[in-house]
């Protein structure tokens, strides 16, 4: 029973490998992006895309590991809740009060 039980999740297992969501990459120029519309320090903006633009912008680089399911899902899941909460590529065309609340939410 349990062989028959192993045998069927690792059938779903190799299965699920087929199924990838959409990955958050787009190229070119953001015409949105906050360094667009803000002035951004150049070592702001050095952390900013060492720490912060893989799940708060329109482009993010994935690991070796989002290949593997179930995990290229979290990690979809992640990087879509990071972008509702803010997008950097999106910054510029948050109205002013949205865009008041994150900058004190960042600081």
């Amino acid at each position: 029973m349990i062989k028959k039980i192993f045998i069927v999740l690792l059938i779903a297992f190799i299965v699920i490998q087929f199924i990838h969501p959409a990955k958050n990459q787009s190229g070119g120029d953001q015409p949105n992006a906050i360094a667009k519309a803000y002035p951004v320090p150049h070592e702001v903006a050095d952390i900013l895309k060492v720490s912060c633009n893989d799940c708060h912008s329109n482009n993010t680089a994935y690991p070796w590991y989002n290949n593997l399911q179930p995990v290229a899902w979290w990690l979809k899941s992640h990087v879509d809740d990071g972008k509702k909460e803010v997008n950097f590529d999106e910054f510029a065309s948050y109205p002013p009060k949205r865009v008041q609340r994150k900058m004190l939410e960042i600081i």
